[in-house]
């Protein structure tokens, strides 16, 4: 456990004080298929693989085990309020149908 600016930052996903729904993955793609597996043995099955830290290995593995898997797509495209120039991508993907609900 670290301090961060004022918050408390964990090792992995095992020391959390408490069970979570889902994780944001933002790390180098050769750590996330450990942080999606450790997700699935805790029964975390939210997971969203931000763009730039997806792995084949990760995906393929989530996908295997039935998790509900975000990946190659920015998380700061459904943040709010939404800013430049997400807000146009959100736009675009909102009007062709490709926007996750």
């Amino acid at each position: 456990m670290k301090d961060y600016d004022g918050e408390t930052c964990y090792a992995s996903l095992s020391n959390l004080p408490e069970k979570v729904g889902g994780v944001l993955i933002t790390v180098a793609p050769e750590k996330t298929e450990k942080i999606v597996k450790e997700a699935k043995e805790l029964g975390i099955d939210n997971i969203w693989i931000q763009q730039r830290s997806e792995s084949e290995k990760a995906i393929s593995y989530g996908k295997e085990n039935g998790l509900n898997l975000i990946h190659h797509e920015c998380i700061l495209m459904y943040a709010n309020p939404v800013g430049f120039p997400h807000s146009i991508h959100r736009t675009i993907w909102k009007i062709i149908g490709k926007l996750i609900k």
